[in-house]
């Protein structure tokens, strides 16, 4: 039986794909250490919202009542300024318009 060079290059792709699609793996004490960095950063990050919610805490703790209040009703209001706010200027000319009712 004749093999022609294509056969032999495809019965070779074949059996090395697979070694090389896999052969690639990175060792078992680099996968641990990667995963120890990305728990540290996880936690950093962690820490850190926690630490700027306390600050936010600490700063609306130290005002007086009025001063709450006020603050209380500005971030209200803004709650509801942001929900109704519309679509930036260059977006709305490309956005699809409902159809009317009739």
């Amino acid at each position: 039986m004749k093999l022609s060079l294509k056969r032999i290059g495809f019965i070779l792709l074949i059996v090395l794909a697979p070694m090389i699609l896999y052969g690639q793996k990175p060792s078992k004490q680099v996968r641990r250490a990667q995963k120890k960095y990305e728990k540290t950063e996880e936690d950093k990050k962690k820490a850190y919202e926690n630490a700027i919610k306390k600050s936010n805490k600490h700063k609306f703790d130290i005002q007086t009542k009025e001063t709450q209040k006020r603050i209380k009703e500005s971030r209200k209001e803004a709650k509801q300024n942001t929900k109704t706010r519309k679509d930036p200027f260059f977006v709305r000319p490309f956005k699809k318009k409902k159809a009317k009712k009739r």
